[in-house]
């Protein structure tokens, strides 16, 4: 994986787009969207594979994430709304430059999941497929231990309202993260509804019609199948393809769990590039 383009964001923020090119010029291309706190860089062998596998993908930190700057603080504040349009649409632009005419497929792990219903509520004729890997809603009577996930969301959301900014990287979950963005991933966890800027996702929703592919992963406590479910149930009018990723699917001896795809990809990666060159036929067989 390597740096494709240096992006420059409203509010002077920097980022970059990196990514893998496959040989395949002609198929749609992949733009990942991280997970909460998780650097772009942490999705290298999973880029890598994906081209290995006919499919070019990219992937961008979130502003103030990663190699990004400046870093998240009190002066640093952004949500769901603002992910998915100015930062996804610098990150849009710079992948067609890299790649032009091809169609887009987003994937979503974790909480770019969540940025990623954002964006097809509100543009959803720009994507040609969607991708959840281990992506679910937080609320908390779709989880297993419901009061506990309720509890820790609340408490999450108090702390950065009194600070005004999540300091994750000192106590050990999710990075520094802007107070909107935390304050809007709670209520989402308290109500079920993810409303960026104070309005609901859900009716936007409702006529998306999108290829989807739902991935859950074993032995994943942040993002179980219940979750999942929940998260997909936003897309009623979707062409869903569900799937567990199991430890026998993988690479073995490596195990399962909510991030180790990224690093050992093998399994995983050959479902997802294979899903999306298939997303790619009607169109070729429209053209020739």
């Amino acid at each position: 994986m390597q740096i494709l383009s240096d992006l420059q964001l409203p509010g002077g923020t920097r980022t970059s787009i990196q990514g893998a090119a496959a040989d395949d010029d002609g198929s749609p291309v992949l733009l990942l969207l991280p997970a909460m706190g998780v650097a772009a860089g942490y999705y290298g062998p999973f880029i890598d594979a994906l081209a290995a596998e006919g499919v070019t993908a990219a992937v961008v930190d979130y502003p103030g994430q990663g190699e990004s700057r400046p870093v998240v603080g009190r002066r640093h504040d952004y949500g769901y709304g603002a992910l998915a349009t100015a930062w996804l649409d610098a990150a849009a632009q710079a992948l067609a430059e890299t790649s032009p005419g091809r169609p887009v497929v987003l994937a979503g792990h974790s909480l770019g999941g969540q940025v990623l219903l954002t964006r097809l509520a509100r543009r959803s004729t720009e994507v040609a497929g969607a991708v959840l890997i281990g992506s679910g809603s937080p609320y908390w009577r779709a989880q297993p231990s419901p009061l506990t996930i309720l509890v820790q969301t609340q408490t999450m959301a108090t702390v950065t309202a009194l600070l005004r900014f999540w300091p994750g990287h000192r106590i050990g979950f999710g990075g520094r993260q802007p107070r909107t963005l935390v304050a809007e991933w709670a209520r989402f966890a308290r109500s079920g509804v993810l409303a960026p800027d104070g309005a609901a996702v859900e009716p936007r929703l409702v006529d998306v019609e999108v290829p989807l592919l739902a991935i859950d992963l074993d032995n994943d406590e942040l993002a179980p199948p219940g979750s999942v479910d929940h998260l997909v149930s936003k897309l009623p009018r979707a062409s869903v393809d569900r799937w567990r990723f199991r430890k026998d699917d993988g690479a073995p001896g490596r195990p399962v769990d909510h991030y180790s795809f990224a690093r050992s990809p093998q399994g995983l990666v050959e479902k997802v590039a294979g899903w999306v060159r298939a997303l790619d036929q009607p169109r070729a067989a429209q053209t020739s």
